[in-house]
């Protein structure tokens, strides 16, 4: 397994999601010390990107990469979760094959006039759906505890997903040694050209 194959670019997103993780800590949630202060803050920081981003549109500039990084951020530290390796492989690989199943149905979508949408439209919809039932967005939620804590793990699921779909779908290019939205999309593009399509 090389470096750039799916096993390596998750390794790498990975490490790159840790230090997300890290940078969060020391500087977004240490406003307040550990305890209870420190659980509110990380939950007003859930609140409010999961606000933006259950409000927003999706667009081609990377705007909703800080929101989104933060989100996950905060909802990883608020269910006590660890996104492992294996987690962001399964997240590219659904990426990848959902980008592919897309390619290959256009002319069947065109053919009866549906618009299905774009990996990062249709991942945004359950992410957008997630972030509801959780409780989270602005409507009253309507499961109980225990349930609402399932969609906030679904959210996160199909957070990792959309960041990765977004991230291919954006137009910026990568010229800096930064880590950041086009990073992402220079890691998972060249797996996306790997994978044959399937007609």
């Amino acid at each position: 397994m090389t470096a750039n194959g799916p096993k390596g670019v998750a390794v790498q997103l990975h490490d790159w999601f840790v230090s997300i993780l890290h940078l969060t800590e020391g500087s977004l949630f240490s406003v307040a010390p550990e305890g209870p202060h420190r659980d509110a803050v990380v939950l007003d920081t859930l609140r409010r990107n999961a606000r933006i981003l259950s409000r927003a549109e999706l667009d081609n500039d990377g705007k909703l990469y800080s929101p989104l990084c933060f989100f996950l951020a905060a909802a990883c530290r608020k269910l006590g979760a660890s996104l492992a390796v294996g987690h962001w492989r399964a997240a590219i690989n659904n990426v990848i094959d959902v980008q592919h199943q897309l390619v290959s149905t256009r002319d069947e979508s065109d053919a009866v006039g549906l618009d299905i949408g774009s990996p990062a439209v249709l991942f945004k919809r359950e992410f957008d759906e997630a972030i509801r039932q959780s409780g989270l967005a602005d409507i009253a939620p309507y499961l109980d505890k225990d349930d609402r804590e399932v969609a906030l793990g679904l959210a996160i699921n199909w957070g990792m997903r959309l960041l990765i779909a977004y991230a291919l779908e954006c137009s910026r290019p990568n010229g800096s040694d930064r880590k950041d939205l086009a990073w992402v999309a220079s890691m998972v593009r060249p797996l996306v050209a790997s994978v044959p399509r399937t007609a």
